[in-house]
């Protein structure tokens, strides 16, 4: 096997892992299936490391070895180009694609699909909605959780959007998202402090990053400690600043200044 053949394996590999990382699939996944691909691509020997923030791949053939190095900006998530990348290793596995370099554009290839973002923000209002029912409101909280859950999506989408750092954006969309369903639950509904409370922490729930927090867990579970946690982390993080937002607000319910209004 040729040097120049073993670095395009190499780069298969490590790209596999990079984009598998960044679409959302948990440590052992990607572990796994870059292992696979490189038994299907005839490599017998292969080391993986895999951080929060980058992925390296080191394959062997004799004599010869081969470093690949990615960096990994953050761990998304999207079920459809997991899918997607999950095909090209069946595909690789069945042998139906064999040059590697065929094998890199087919992972490449693979796009992230997207909502358009106002259904986006209608839909996680709902969600807004079914939480403060779930949890004992009635039509009136749940109107006005429905309307500050489009203010917090539609601030998140804005902040994100102009590049501000994903904890700034969760903290100020937050705030806003609460507050503006305290003023409905208080101006427009006339509702009591309890059900104003309601309201706002349904309204706040939007951004507690569940699937993270799932697949650090997971992580944790099946050994891979240094993954693991730092997604719990990460997820920890998000959460606190969006609990600084929601504090915020609170301390708005409970103002003698508001009290008066």
């Amino acid at each position: 096997m040729s040097n120049l053949n073993l670095a395009s394996k190499a780069e298969v590999l490590c790209t596999l892992g990079k984009h598998l990382a960044l679409y959302g699939a948990e440590t052992r996944l990607i572990v796994q299936s870059v292992k696979e691909m490189a038994a299907d691509l005839g490599i017998s020997k292969i080391d993986l490391g895999l951080t929060r923030t980058s992925i390296t791949v080191k394959i062997f053939e004799g004599q010869e070895q081969v470093i690949e190095f990615a960096e990994i900006n953050a761990f998304g998530i999207n079920m459809s180009a997991l899918t997607d990348l999950h095909q090209v290793c069946l595909k690789v596995k069945d042998g139906k694609l064999k040059d590697p370099q065929k094998i890199l554009q087919a992972i490449n290839a693979v796009k992230v699909k997207t909502y358009n973002k106002k259904y986006l923000i209608f839909i996680e209002a709902l969600a807004a909605s079914a939480f403060a029912f779930l949890n004992g409101g009635n039509l009136e909280i749940m109107a006005a959780t429905f309307c500050g859950g489009i203010v917090l999506m539609f601030v998140r989408f804005f902040l994100l959007g102009r590049g501000f750092f994903e904890c700034f954006a969760f903290t100020v969309s937050a705030f806003c998202g609460s507050s503006f369903t305290l003023l409905v639950a208080k101006c427009l509904m006339q509702l009591s402090t309890n059900e104003i409370s309601l309201a706002v922490m349904s309204t706040t729930l939007l951004l507690v990053p569940g699937f993270p927090f799932m697949n650090g867990f997971l992580d944790v579970f099946k050994g891979y400690m240094d993954v693991g946690l730092s997604r719990l982390i990460n997820a920890s993080v998000l959460t606190m600043a969006a609990a600084i937002g929601l504090i915020g607000t609170v301390y708005l319910v409970y103002s003698p200044l508001w009290e008066q209004l």
